[in-house]
Protein backbone atom coordinates (compact mmCIF):
# COMPACT_ATOMS: atom_id res chain seq x y z
CA UNK A 1 0.00 0.00 0.00
CA UNK A 2 1.87 3.16 -0.91
CA UNK A 3 2.05 5.34 2.14
CA UNK A 4 -0.37 7.82 1.15
CA UNK A 5 -2.84 5.43 1.97
CA UNK A 6 -1.58 3.66 4.99
CA UNK A 7 -3.78 3.91 8.28
CA UNK A 8 -7.36 2.78 9.68
CA UNK A 9 -10.60 3.12 7.81
CA UNK A 10 -11.62 6.12 10.18
CA UNK A 11 -7.86 7.87 8.85
CA UNK A 12 -8.79 7.42 5.97
CA UNK A 13 -12.33 8.28 6.06
CA UNK A 14 -11.21 11.61 7.62
CA UNK A 15 -8.59 12.16 4.62
CA UNK A 16 -11.17 11.79 2.14
CA UNK A 17 -13.86 13.67 3.48
CA UNK A 18 -11.23 16.51 4.15
CA UNK A 19 -10.14 16.47 0.40
CA UNK A 20 -13.84 16.96 -0.75
CA UNK A 21 -14.40 19.61 1.43
CA UNK A 22 -10.84 20.97 0.35
CA UNK A 23 -11.98 20.95 -3.32
CA UNK A 24 -15.32 22.59 -2.70
CA UNK A 25 -13.68 25.71 -1.17
CA UNK A 26 -11.05 25.81 -3.57
CA UNK A 27 -13.79 26.02 -6.52
CA UNK A 28 -15.65 28.48 -4.63
CA UNK A 29 -12.63 31.18 -3.42
CA UNK A 30 -11.88 30.83 -7.06
CA UNK A 31 -15.21 32.17 -7.95
CA UNK A 32 -14.19 34.75 -5.10
CA UNK A 33 -11.36 35.71 -7.59
CA UNK A 34 -13.32 36.73 -10.25
CA UNK A 35 -14.97 39.36 -8.59
CA UNK A 36 -11.59 41.12 -10.04
CA UNK A 37 -13.21 41.43 -13.43
CA UNK A 38 -16.56 42.08 -12.19
CA UNK A 39 -19.66 40.95 -10.64
CA UNK A 40 -21.20 39.90 -14.01
CA UNK A 41 -18.25 37.32 -14.59
CA UNK A 42 -18.71 36.36 -10.93
CA UNK A 43 -22.15 35.44 -11.35
CA UNK A 44 -21.77 33.66 -14.43
CA UNK A 45 -19.21 31.27 -12.89
CA UNK A 46 -21.13 30.48 -10.08
CA UNK A 47 -24.13 29.41 -12.43
CA UNK A 48 -21.30 26.94 -13.78
CA UNK A 49 -19.90 25.78 -10.19
CA UNK A 50 -23.42 25.77 -8.74
CA UNK A 51 -24.72 23.39 -11.37
CA UNK A 52 -22.30 21.03 -10.29
CA UNK A 53 -21.94 21.60 -6.33
CA UNK A 54 -25.94 21.66 -5.78
CA UNK A 55 -26.85 18.52 -7.68
CA UNK A 56 -28.04 16.42 -5.63
CA UNK A 57 -25.36 13.81 -5.76
CA UNK A 58 -22.59 16.27 -5.35
CA UNK A 59 -24.44 17.97 -2.33
CA UNK A 60 -24.92 14.50 -0.92
CA UNK A 61 -20.93 14.08 -0.75
CA UNK A 62 -19.98 16.93 0.73
CA UNK A 63 -23.07 17.13 3.56
CA UNK A 64 -21.65 13.10 4.11
CA UNK A 65 -17.99 15.17 3.97
CA UNK A 66 -18.85 17.82 6.42
CA UNK A 67 -20.57 15.60 8.94
CA UNK A 68 -18.16 12.77 8.44
CA UNK A 69 -15.05 15.20 9.06
CA UNK A 70 -16.33 17.24 11.83
CA UNK A 71 -17.33 14.10 13.72
CA UNK A 72 -14.46 12.47 13.33
CA UNK A 73 -12.15 15.16 14.16
CA UNK A 74 -13.97 15.28 17.30
CA UNK A 75 -14.20 11.75 18.07
CA UNK A 76 -10.39 11.57 17.75
CA UNK A 77 -9.81 14.93 20.18
CA UNK A 78 -12.17 12.88 22.67
CA UNK A 79 -9.73 10.16 22.48
CA UNK A 80 -6.49 12.41 23.42
CA UNK A 81 -4.70 10.87 26.01
CA UNK A 82 -1.85 13.75 26.13
CA UNK A 83 -2.16 17.81 25.29
CA UNK A 84 1.58 17.81 24.62
CA UNK A 85 2.13 17.42 21.10
CA UNK A 86 3.64 19.28 17.99
CA UNK A 87 3.12 23.25 17.19
CA UNK A 88 1.37 22.31 13.90
CA UNK A 89 -0.91 20.29 15.20
CA UNK A 90 -1.85 22.46 18.01
CA UNK A 91 -2.59 25.06 15.40
CA UNK A 92 -4.65 22.48 13.37
CA UNK A 93 -6.69 21.63 16.41
CA UNK A 94 -7.06 25.04 17.20
CA UNK A 95 -8.53 26.20 13.91
CA UNK A 96 -10.80 23.07 13.27
CA UNK A 97 -12.58 24.36 16.06
CA UNK A 98 -12.81 27.50 14.91
CA UNK A 99 -14.30 26.88 11.43
CA UNK A 100 -17.46 25.71 12.61
CA UNK A 101 -18.43 28.68 14.90
CA UNK A 102 -17.89 31.02 11.41
CA UNK A 103 -19.02 28.18 8.94
CA UNK A 104 -22.17 26.97 9.97
CA UNK A 105 -23.73 30.36 10.09
CA UNK A 106 -22.61 31.03 6.95
CA UNK A 107 -24.39 27.61 5.81
CA UNK A 108 -27.88 28.77 7.29
CA UNK A 109 -27.42 32.31 5.01
CA UNK A 110 -26.60 30.58 1.95
CA UNK A 111 -27.59 26.80 1.84
CA UNK A 112 -30.24 27.00 4.00
CA UNK A 113 -31.79 30.51 3.21
CA UNK A 114 -31.91 28.74 -0.50
CA UNK A 115 -33.45 25.57 0.35
CA UNK A 116 -35.89 26.71 3.14
CA UNK A 117 -36.85 30.09 2.16
CA UNK A 118 -36.46 30.27 -0.76
CA UNK A 119 -33.61 32.56 -1.49
CA UNK A 120 -31.78 33.28 -4.44
CA UNK A 121 -28.33 33.78 -2.75
CA UNK A 122 -26.30 34.64 -6.01
CA UNK A 123 -23.02 36.94 -5.21
CA UNK A 124 -24.78 39.87 -5.48
CA UNK A 125 -27.32 38.55 -3.02
CA UNK A 126 -24.39 37.86 -0.14
CA UNK A 127 -22.20 40.42 -0.95
CA UNK A 128 -25.29 42.95 -0.07
CA UNK A 129 -25.70 41.02 3.27
CA UNK A 130 -21.74 40.77 4.39
CA UNK A 131 -20.36 44.15 3.32
CA UNK A 132 -18.54 45.84 5.20
CA UNK A 133 -19.69 45.09 8.38
CA UNK A 134 -19.32 41.14 8.17
CA UNK A 135 -16.45 41.47 5.77
CA UNK A 136 -13.90 40.79 8.64
CA UNK A 137 -15.98 37.96 9.62
CA UNK A 138 -16.15 36.15 6.78
CA UNK A 139 -12.56 37.02 5.18
CA UNK A 140 -11.56 35.25 8.60
CA UNK A 141 -13.18 32.29 7.64
CA UNK A 142 -11.56 31.68 4.43
CA UNK A 143 -8.09 32.08 6.05
CA UNK A 144 -8.89 29.58 8.66
CA UNK A 145 -10.35 27.46 6.08
CA UNK A 146 -7.73 27.86 3.56
CA UNK A 147 -4.99 27.43 6.55
CA UNK A 148 -6.18 24.25 8.43
CA UNK A 149 -6.40 22.55 4.35
CA UNK A 150 -3.35 23.31 3.95
CA UNK A 151 -1.62 21.95 7.04
CA UNK A 152 -3.41 18.82 6.68
CA UNK A 153 -2.53 18.64 2.66
CA UNK A 154 1.03 19.70 3.54
CA UNK A 155 1.61 17.14 6.32
CA UNK A 156 0.13 14.44 4.33
CA UNK A 157 1.73 14.95 1.45
CA UNK A 158 5.43 15.42 2.79
CA UNK A 159 5.23 11.52 3.75
CA UNK A 160 6.17 10.93 0.12
CA UNK A 161 10.01 12.50 -0.94
CA UNK A 162 8.68 13.51 -4.31
CA UNK A 163 6.56 16.32 -2.27
CA UNK A 164 9.71 18.04 -2.08
CA UNK A 165 9.78 18.44 -6.11
CA UNK A 166 6.47 19.95 -6.37
CA UNK A 167 6.05 21.51 -2.63
CA UNK A 168 7.22 25.25 -4.07
CA UNK A 169 4.85 25.41 -6.75
CA UNK A 170 2.07 24.35 -5.00
CA UNK A 171 3.19 26.75 -1.93
CA UNK A 172 2.85 30.05 -4.54
CA UNK A 173 -0.60 28.57 -5.22
CA UNK A 174 -1.51 27.89 -1.78
CA UNK A 175 -0.41 31.95 -1.27
CA UNK A 176 -1.87 33.26 -4.20
CA UNK A 177 -5.68 31.66 -4.71
CA UNK A 178 -6.55 33.01 -0.89
CA UNK A 179 -5.11 36.94 -2.23
CA UNK A 180 -6.73 36.45 -4.83
CA UNK A 181 -10.23 35.40 -3.48
CA UNK A 182 -10.40 38.39 -0.96
CA UNK A 183 -9.17 40.85 -2.97
CA UNK A 184 -11.90 39.62 -5.57
CA UNK A 185 -14.30 39.49 -2.32
CA UNK A 186 -13.56 43.27 -1.31
CA UNK A 187 -13.70 44.58 -4.92
CA UNK A 188 -16.85 43.41 -5.55
CA UNK A 189 -18.37 43.64 -2.08
CA UNK A 190 -17.33 47.80 -2.76
CA UNK A 191 -19.12 47.72 -6.44
CA UNK A 192 -22.21 46.12 -4.70
CA UNK A 193 -22.09 48.94 -1.82
CA UNK A 194 -22.23 51.56 -5.19
CA UNK A 195 -24.70 50.05 -6.78
CA UNK A 196 -27.00 49.42 -3.51
CA UNK A 197 -26.89 52.87 -3.07
CA UNK A 198 -29.63 53.11 -5.18
CA UNK A 199 -32.84 52.69 -3.43
CA UNK A 200 -34.36 51.20 -6.53
CA UNK A 201 -31.95 49.04 -7.16
CA UNK A 202 -32.06 47.91 -4.00
CA UNK A 203 -35.81 47.42 -4.43
CA UNK A 204 -35.17 45.04 -7.39
CA UNK A 205 -32.29 43.18 -5.61
CA UNK A 206 -35.02 42.13 -3.35
CA UNK A 207 -37.65 41.57 -5.58
CA UNK A 208 -35.15 39.55 -7.72
CA UNK A 209 -33.34 37.43 -5.52
CA UNK A 210 -36.90 36.48 -2.77
CA UNK A 211 -35.36 38.43 0.26
CA UNK A 212 -36.27 37.19 3.34
CA UNK A 213 -38.99 38.98 5.18
CA UNK A 214 -38.42 39.52 8.93
CA UNK A 215 -40.23 36.49 10.00
CA UNK A 216 -37.81 34.44 7.57
CA UNK A 217 -34.82 36.48 8.89
CA UNK A 218 -35.61 36.00 12.79
CA UNK A 219 -35.84 32.05 12.39
CA UNK A 220 -32.62 32.38 10.36
CA UNK A 221 -30.95 34.13 13.10
CA UNK A 222 -31.96 31.49 15.83
CA UNK A 223 -30.76 28.77 13.29
CA UNK A 224 -27.04 30.88 13.61
CA UNK A 225 -27.22 30.69 17.17
CA UNK A 226 -28.63 26.91 17.57
CA UNK A 227 -25.99 25.92 14.76
CA UNK A 228 -22.79 27.82 17.37
CA UNK A 229 -24.46 26.54 20.45
CA UNK A 230 -24.81 23.18 19.35
CA UNK A 231 -21.18 22.81 17.75
CA UNK A 232 -20.10 24.84 20.85
CA UNK A 233 -21.44 21.97 23.21
CA UNK A 234 -20.09 18.98 21.12
CA UNK A 235 -16.71 20.36 21.29
CA UNK A 236 -16.62 20.88 24.85
CA UNK A 237 -18.52 17.56 25.51
CA UNK A 238 -15.59 15.86 22.98
CA UNK A 239 -12.87 18.17 25.16
CA UNK A 240 -14.24 17.01 28.49
CA UNK A 241 -14.33 13.48 27.55
CA UNK A 242 -10.70 13.77 27.06
CA UNK A 243 -9.99 15.29 29.97
CA UNK A 244 -12.01 12.57 32.10
CA UNK A 245 -10.20 9.87 30.50
CA UNK A 246 -6.51 11.94 30.95
CA UNK A 247 -7.61 12.18 34.89
CA UNK A 248 -8.59 8.26 35.06
CA UNK A 249 -5.53 6.83 33.45
CA UNK A 250 -3.16 8.97 35.27
CA UNK A 251 -4.85 7.88 38.46
CA UNK A 252 -3.77 3.86 37.29
CA UNK A 253 -0.52 4.85 37.08
CA UNK A 254 1.53 2.33 39.12
CA UNK A 255 4.88 0.59 39.17
CA UNK A 256 5.56 -0.47 35.90
CA UNK A 257 8.13 2.13 33.77
CA UNK A 258 9.25 3.37 30.23
CA UNK A 259 12.91 2.95 29.92
CA UNK A 260 13.94 4.50 27.45
CA UNK A 261 17.45 3.75 26.29
CA UNK A 262 20.63 6.32 27.00
CA UNK A 263 17.29 8.24 28.45
CA UNK A 264 14.81 8.53 30.97
CA UNK A 265 12.38 6.18 32.60
CA UNK A 266 8.82 7.23 32.75
CA UNK A 267 5.85 5.77 34.67
CA UNK A 268 3.45 3.84 32.19
CA UNK A 269 -0.14 5.22 32.01
CA UNK A 270 -2.42 2.77 30.82
CA UNK A 271 -4.21 3.54 27.37
CA UNK A 272 -1.52 5.67 26.05
CA UNK A 273 0.11 4.89 23.08
CA UNK A 274 3.82 4.89 23.80
CA UNK A 275 3.89 8.05 21.84
CA UNK A 276 1.64 9.79 24.16
CA UNK A 277 3.72 8.63 26.97
CA UNK A 278 6.57 10.55 25.50
CA UNK A 279 5.29 13.09 24.87
CA UNK A 280 4.02 13.28 28.17
CA UNK A 281 6.79 13.04 29.59
CA UNK A 282 8.60 15.38 27.42
CA UNK A 283 10.90 13.12 25.46
CA UNK A 284 11.79 14.15 22.04
CA UNK A 285 9.94 11.93 19.38
CA UNK A 286 9.36 12.22 16.11
CA UNK A 287 6.23 11.49 14.14
CA UNK A 288 6.17 12.95 10.45
CA UNK A 289 2.50 11.64 9.96
CA UNK A 290 1.34 13.09 13.38
CA UNK A 291 0.87 9.15 15.19
CA UNK A 292 -1.48 8.14 12.23
CA UNK A 293 0.73 5.25 11.65
CA UNK A 294 1.38 5.79 7.72
CA UNK A 295 5.44 6.72 7.99
CA UNK A 296 7.41 4.85 10.41
CA UNK A 297 9.21 8.02 11.94
CA UNK A 298 7.98 7.04 15.44
CA UNK A 299 9.36 3.73 15.38
CA UNK A 300 11.13 2.22 18.37
CA UNK A 301 13.03 -1.22 18.94
CA UNK A 302 12.06 -2.58 22.10
CA UNK A 303 15.09 -3.81 23.64
CA UNK A 304 13.23 -5.69 26.31
CA UNK A 305 9.45 -6.26 27.13
CA UNK A 306 8.59 -7.14 23.50
CA UNK A 307 6.45 -10.60 24.41
CA UNK A 308 4.13 -8.16 26.36
CA UNK A 309 3.08 -6.90 23.42
CA UNK A 310 0.38 -7.86 21.33
CA UNK A 311 1.33 -8.99 17.49
CA UNK A 312 0.88 -5.60 14.92
CA UNK A 313 -1.97 -4.91 13.58
CA UNK A 314 -2.92 -4.50 9.95
CA UNK A 315 -2.12 -0.54 9.85
CA UNK A 316 0.73 -1.24 11.59
CA UNK A 317 1.97 -4.09 9.88
CA UNK A 318 1.72 -2.46 6.48
CA UNK A 319 3.93 0.11 7.51
CA UNK A 320 6.36 -2.36 9.25
CA UNK A 321 6.46 -4.62 6.21
CA UNK A 322 7.26 -1.27 3.78
CA UNK A 323 10.38 -0.86 5.31
CA UNK A 324 11.12 -4.46 6.21
CA UNK A 325 11.18 -4.05 10.26
CA UNK A 326 12.92 -6.95 11.51
CA UNK A 327 10.43 -7.84 14.12
CA UNK A 328 11.57 -6.29 17.69
CA UNK A 329 10.97 -2.53 15.41
CA UNK A 330 7.35 -1.62 16.78
CA UNK A 331 5.53 1.86 15.72
CA UNK A 332 5.15 4.38 18.51
CA UNK A 333 1.96 5.47 17.71
CA UNK A 334 0.51 2.02 17.31
CA UNK A 335 1.59 -0.22 20.63
CA UNK A 336 -0.22 0.44 24.29
CA UNK A 337 2.18 -0.50 26.44
CA UNK A 338 0.74 -2.70 29.88
CA UNK A 339 4.04 -3.68 31.08
CA UNK A 340 7.74 -2.24 31.05
CA UNK A 341 9.52 -1.55 28.52
CA UNK A 342 13.13 -0.52 27.51
CA UNK A 343 12.94 0.95 23.57
CA UNK A 344 15.54 2.93 21.56
CA UNK A 345 13.75 5.93 20.24
CA UNK A 346 15.33 5.61 16.22
CA UNK A 347 14.13 8.07 14.17
CA UNK A 348 14.83 11.57 15.83
CA UNK A 349 13.18 15.10 15.42
CA UNK A 350 13.74 16.70 12.35
CA UNK A 351 14.50 13.66 10.34
CA UNK A 352 12.91 15.27 6.98
CA UNK A 353 11.39 12.47 5.68
CA UNK A 354 10.51 8.76 6.70
CA UNK A 355 12.55 5.44 5.32
CA UNK A 356 10.37 3.53 3.22
CA UNK A 357 10.83 0.96 0.34
CA UNK A 358 12.32 3.36 -1.63
CA UNK A 359 15.15 3.60 0.87
CA UNK A 360 15.06 7.72 0.66
CA UNK A 361 17.14 7.88 3.52
CA UNK A 362 20.29 5.94 2.30
CA UNK A 363 20.26 7.09 -1.24
CA UNK A 364 23.18 9.00 -0.33
CA UNK A 365 24.96 6.52 1.62
CA UNK A 366 24.54 4.04 -1.18
CA UNK A 367 26.00 6.41 -3.86
CA UNK A 368 28.68 7.15 -1.38
CA UNK A 369 29.66 2.97 -1.49
CA UNK A 370 29.21 3.17 -5.22
CA UNK A 371 31.14 5.62 -5.66
CA UNK A 372 33.97 4.55 -3.98
CA UNK A 373 33.55 0.52 -5.32
CA UNK A 374 33.20 1.74 -9.09
CA UNK A 375 35.72 4.44 -8.90
CA UNK A 376 38.54 2.12 -7.43
CA UNK A 377 39.15 3.42 -4.32
CA UNK A 378 37.63 2.04 -1.91
CA UNK A 379 39.69 2.85 0.98
CA UNK A 380 41.96 5.72 1.86
CA UNK A 381 43.69 4.26 4.54
CA UNK A 382 44.30 1.01 4.04
CA UNK A 383 44.50 -0.91 6.85
CA UNK A 384 43.53 -4.51 8.93
CA UNK A 385 44.52 -3.50 12.08
CA UNK A 386 40.95 -2.27 14.05
CA UNK A 387 43.15 0.02 16.40
CA UNK A 388 45.12 1.77 13.76
CA UNK A 389 41.76 2.33 11.14
CA UNK A 390 40.30 3.68 14.59
CA UNK A 391 43.13 5.76 15.07
CA UNK A 392 42.79 6.92 11.65
CA UNK A 393 38.80 7.95 12.11
CA UNK A 394 39.16 9.75 15.17
CA UNK A 395 42.06 11.84 13.49
CA UNK A 396 39.49 12.35 10.26
CA UNK A 397 36.39 12.63 11.60
CA UNK A 398 36.82 13.49 15.05
CA UNK A 399 34.54 10.74 16.37
CA UNK A 400 35.89 7.77 18.81
CA UNK A 401 33.92 4.93 16.71
CA UNK A 402 34.91 1.21 17.64
CA UNK A 403 36.12 -0.38 14.46
CA UNK A 404 35.25 -4.78 15.11
CA UNK A 405 38.03 -7.57 14.11
CA UNK A 406 35.44 -9.90 12.26
CA UNK A 407 37.83 -11.65 10.27
CA UNK A 408 36.75 -15.16 11.83
CA UNK A 409 33.56 -14.87 10.73
CA UNK A 410 34.81 -14.03 7.13
CA UNK A 411 34.99 -10.40 6.70
CA UNK A 412 38.82 -9.02 5.96
CA UNK A 413 38.82 -5.86 7.27
CA UNK A 414 40.68 -3.61 4.08
CA UNK A 415 40.71 0.18 5.61
CA UNK A 416 38.69 2.99 6.38
CA UNK A 417 37.53 6.45 4.15
CA UNK A 418 36.03 9.60 4.41
CA UNK A 419 32.26 10.13 2.77
CA UNK A 420 30.23 13.56 3.01
CA UNK A 421 26.71 12.39 3.77
CA UNK A 422 24.46 15.75 3.50
CA UNK A 423 26.72 18.16 5.18
CA UNK A 424 28.30 15.85 7.46
CA UNK A 425 31.75 13.97 7.17
CA UNK A 426 31.33 10.60 8.07
CA UNK A 427 33.93 7.98 8.81
CA UNK A 428 33.50 4.41 7.01
CA UNK A 429 35.43 1.80 7.70
CA UNK A 430 35.59 -1.05 4.75
CA UNK A 431 35.23 -5.01 5.08
CA UNK A 432 35.00 -7.24 2.36
CA UNK A 433 33.58 -10.96 2.50
CA UNK A 434 33.33 -12.98 -1.42
CA UNK A 435 35.53 -10.11 -2.93
CA UNK A 436 32.35 -8.21 -2.34
CA UNK A 437 33.12 -4.89 -0.33
CA UNK A 438 30.86 -3.95 2.37
CA UNK A 439 31.39 -0.31 3.38
CA UNK A 440 30.27 0.21 7.28
CA UNK A 441 29.00 3.89 7.68
CA UNK A 442 29.92 4.94 11.24
CA UNK A 443 27.93 7.75 12.93
CA UNK A 444 27.75 9.29 15.73
CA UNK A 445 24.80 8.12 18.26
CA UNK A 446 23.62 12.00 18.86
CA UNK A 447 23.05 12.51 14.46
CA UNK A 448 19.74 12.11 13.09
CA UNK A 449 21.46 8.18 11.78
CA UNK A 450 18.81 5.61 10.19
CA UNK A 451 18.03 2.84 12.46
CA UNK A 452 16.05 -0.57 12.35
CA UNK A 453 15.99 -0.69 8.32
CA UNK A 454 16.89 -3.97 6.82
CA UNK A 455 15.85 -4.53 3.01
CA UNK A 456 17.29 -5.04 -0.72
CA UNK A 457 16.80 -2.83 -3.35
CA UNK A 458 17.77 -3.45 -6.82
CA UNK A 459 21.33 -4.78 -6.25
CA UNK A 460 22.02 -3.09 -2.63
CA UNK A 461 21.09 -4.39 0.58
CA UNK A 462 21.18 -2.34 3.66
CA UNK A 463 21.34 -2.97 7.54
CA UNK A 464 21.80 -1.00 10.54
CA UNK A 465 22.75 -1.78 13.99
CA UNK A 466 23.99 -0.01 17.46
CA UNK A 467 27.29 -0.13 18.70
CA UNK A 468 27.64 1.97 21.87
CA UNK A 469 28.35 5.40 20.46
CA UNK A 470 27.60 4.97 17.25
CA UNK A 471 24.88 3.95 14.54
CA UNK A 472 26.41 1.23 11.47
CA UNK A 473 25.13 1.71 8.85
CA UNK A 474 26.22 -1.00 6.23
CA UNK A 475 25.39 -1.05 2.56
CA UNK A 476 26.86 -3.64 -0.43
CA UNK A 477 25.71 -6.23 -2.74
CA UNK A 478 26.09 -8.77 -0.82
CA UNK A 479 22.69 -10.28 0.50
CA UNK A 480 20.89 -8.83 3.54
CA UNK A 481 21.61 -12.13 5.15
CA UNK A 482 25.12 -11.77 4.95
CA UNK A 483 24.74 -7.90 6.39
CA UNK A 484 22.57 -9.53 9.38
CA UNK A 485 25.43 -12.08 9.91
CA UNK A 486 28.04 -9.22 9.91
CA UNK A 487 26.35 -7.94 12.67
CA UNK A 488 25.62 -10.60 14.47
CA UNK A 489 29.98 -11.02 14.32
CA UNK A 490 30.25 -7.32 15.36
CA UNK A 491 28.36 -7.78 18.20
CA UNK A 492 29.96 -10.62 19.40
CA UNK A 493 33.43 -9.03 18.70
CA UNK A 494 31.92 -6.21 20.89
CA UNK A 495 31.14 -8.50 23.56
CA UNK A 496 34.41 -10.78 23.45
CA UNK A 497 36.45 -7.42 24.47
CA UNK A 498 33.87 -6.85 27.56
CA UNK A 499 33.76 -10.52 28.23
CA UNK A 500 37.30 -11.57 27.49
CA UNK A 501 36.58 -15.24 29.74
CA UNK A 502 33.49 -16.04 27.75
CA UNK A 503 34.88 -17.43 24.28
CA UNK A 504 32.03 -18.64 22.52
CA UNK A 505 32.10 -17.55 18.76
CA UNK A 506 29.44 -17.88 16.11
CA UNK A 507 30.77 -20.23 13.62
CA UNK A 508 32.38 -19.58 10.46
CA UNK A 509 30.33 -21.66 8.52
CA UNK A 510 27.25 -21.04 9.60
CA UNK A 511 24.36 -20.95 7.36
CA UNK A 512 23.40 -17.32 5.86
CA UNK A 513 20.23 -18.20 4.34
Amino acid sequence: MHIYFRGSGLQRLRLASGLALMAFAATHFANHAVGLLSLEAMHRVQELRTAITRSWPVSIILLVALITHVALGLYKLSRRETWRMPLWEALQIGIGLAIPFLLFPHIVNTRVAHAVFGANDIYLYELVRLWPDGAILQSTLLVLVWLHGCIGIHYWLRLSDSYSRFAPFLLIGALLLPVLALSGFAVAGMRATDIMSDPNAFAALKARTNWPNAHDAATMATLRDLVRWGFGLLAATAIGIAFLRYRREAAKRGPARISYLDGPAVDLTPGMTLLEISRSAGIPHASLCGGRGRCSTCRVRVEKGLDSLPSPDAVEAATLGAIDAPSNVRLACQIHPTSPLTVAVISRPGVRSPIHTEFAELKELVAAHIRADVGGSPVEFTSSDPAEVEAWLLRQSGHAAKVRDVERWGYRLRGARLDYVGEQTVGTCVYERDSLLISVFLFPETNSAPLAIRGQRNRYAALTWRDPGTICCSVSQVTVEVLEHLAEAWNEAASQLTEPDNPAELGTNEALG
